[in-house]
């Protein structure tokens, strides 16, 4: 194994998973700019949270990471280093609705940033970032 390699996960996420989970946190993100009732909102919000996560944890890749991580000795749990990421998510939806401008225009750039922040994040969410090669050489 070489040395580039030690860095890279074990395992990734499919991208499609990805991808369509990407978009669901950002429109979660975004739909607070838009202008709707806040109780359409927070509907949505839930909704697109709630079918990001279904897709993450229930997609069949998921019986890899959890034999990968039971392989290593380790608790196949949720660690404080794939929640820490999401932290500027809850920000962006605590404060976009503060905003007095409603917009469509203003709900796309929040959706889109939100997205791209997300798929950059991603593997940290779903613990795939944190599964790295076993280290022969320190074992011995």
């Amino acid at each position: 194994m070489s040395p580039t390699n030690r860095n890279e996960p074990v395992i990734a996420p499919p991208t499609p998973v990805r991808a369509a989970a990407s978009a669901l946190f950002g429109l979660a993100v975004g739909i607070m700019v838009a202008p709707l009732a806040p109780g359409f909102q927070v509907i949505v919000l839930i909704l697109n949270v709630g079918a990001a996560l279904l897709l993450t944890f229930s997609h069949p890749y998921r019986r890899q990471v959890r034999a990968e991580v039971e392989k290593r000795g380790e608790r196949y749990r949720t660690s404080a280093a794939q929640v820490a990421p999401l932290f500027p998510l809850w920000i962006a939806l605590m404060a976009l609705p503060l905003l007095n401008t409603r917009s469509w225009a203003l709900m796309a750039i929040a959706w889109v940033i939100a997205s791209a922040y997300t798929w950059f994040i991603y593997p940290h969410i779903d613990g795939t970032a944190h599964i790295k090669p076993i280290d022969k050489t320190k074992k011995k």
